[in-house]
């Protein structure tokens, strides 16, 4: 029986940018939908072309990691089903293409910036301790 050797390290390549009131980017976010990334604990490369922007985001379909530039210190670790689900209960579960993935992370942050689904996003005590919220506030995303 062939066995499939899941990749334990990755490049990171974006596919969301978060940008400030100001139009600066202040969050890039690689996304990986496959369960070929779905470890929690997989090693991320190239991470120090992106050393001026604060911070870098991790999301795979289990884990949500947030990284502060330019060390790459891993700040935040979060549940990627306890924060989405909260846009899209039903979908969630059933997650079956990147772009579903992407979007509903993008509704987090929009959310966090405009507070359009709820007072209080999930993890939003958590965006706040380590200074990520204050910078999405009023803020946008856009794919890549």
């Amino acid at each position: 029986m062939l066995k499939i050797q899941l990749p334990t390290v990755i490049d990171f390549q974006p596919a969301i940018a978060a940008k400030d009131k100001d139009d600066k980017s202040i969050l890039m976010i690689d996304v990986r939908f496959s369960a070929m990334y779905s470890s929690p604990n997989i090693n991320i490369l190239k991470m120090e072309q992106y050393q001026h922007i604060p911070f870098l985001m991790f999301v795979n379909s289990n884990v949500m990691r947030i990284f502060k530039s330019p060390t790459f210190t891993e700040v935040a670790r979060l549940d990627t089903k306890n924060v989405l689900e909260h846009y899209d209960a039903g979908r969630i579960e059933g997650i079956i293409y990147q772009s579903t993935l992407i979007t509903l992370t993008q509704s987090w942050l929009r959310d966090l910036a405009y507070h359009w689904k709820s007072e209080t996003p999930p993890y939003i005590k958590e965006m706040k301790e380590i200074g990520l919220f204050t910078l999405l506030f009023d803020g946008k995303t856009e794919e890549l």
